[in-house]
């Protein structure tokens, strides 16, 4: 049985921690939620903006401390949301930052239109880092502003997703 830790960033409609939180309830372990030191504006336009200049420069935020060790983790299971067709800056710090040597990696990410470059920049950047990537998922959800909420992808699809990680 491996020790799972299930890491994410969520930020609007909290659709990557919805997926996240599915997925620790069903494989267990440890959840943890990526947060910058320094949060974002609680102004919507002032975030996405700020957000922009971040990806555009892969900017790597600094990140509060997680609260376990990556170290004591044999799969770590991480989401992250489009931002503009890539994986959110804070990710990208997690992913940079560790040392994923003998672990296996699950990427996943949710996005409300076209996916980007994510899933692939992830896989990438983990095995750099040293890890073996698995199971790596897209989840849909709607760009309709009204129903930013609402996952396009199938429920059935995302219990295969989970059930294929037990």
């Amino acid at each position: 049985m491996m020790k799972t830790l299930t890491v994410y960033f969520s930020y609007t409609a909290g659709n990557t921690k919805r997926i996240a939180e599915k997925v620790h309830k069903a494989v267990g372990g440890d959840i943890v939620r990526l947060e910058p030191v320094t949060p974002y504006p609680a102004d919507y336009d002032a975030t996405v903006k700020q957000g922009q200049e971040e990806v555009n420069r892969d900017y790597k935020p600094e990140l509060k401390p997680l609260g376990v060790d990556v170290a004591d983790y044999d799969r770590i299971i991480v989401g992250t949301p489009t931002w503009w067709y890539k994986m959110a800056p804070i990710v990208l710090s997690f992913l940079s930052n560790n040392d994923f040597t003998g672990k296996v990696i699950v990427p996943f990410m949710t996005n409300a239109g076209w996916p980007g470059s994510i899933i692939e920049d992830m896989t990438k950047l983990a095995e750099r880092k040293g890890a073996t990537v698995q199971h790596a998922h897209a989840f849909r959800f709607s760009s309709n502003e009204k129903h930013f909420d609402r996952m396009e992808t199938s429920e059935k699809e995302l219990e295969q997703w989970i059930n294929s990680l037990k």
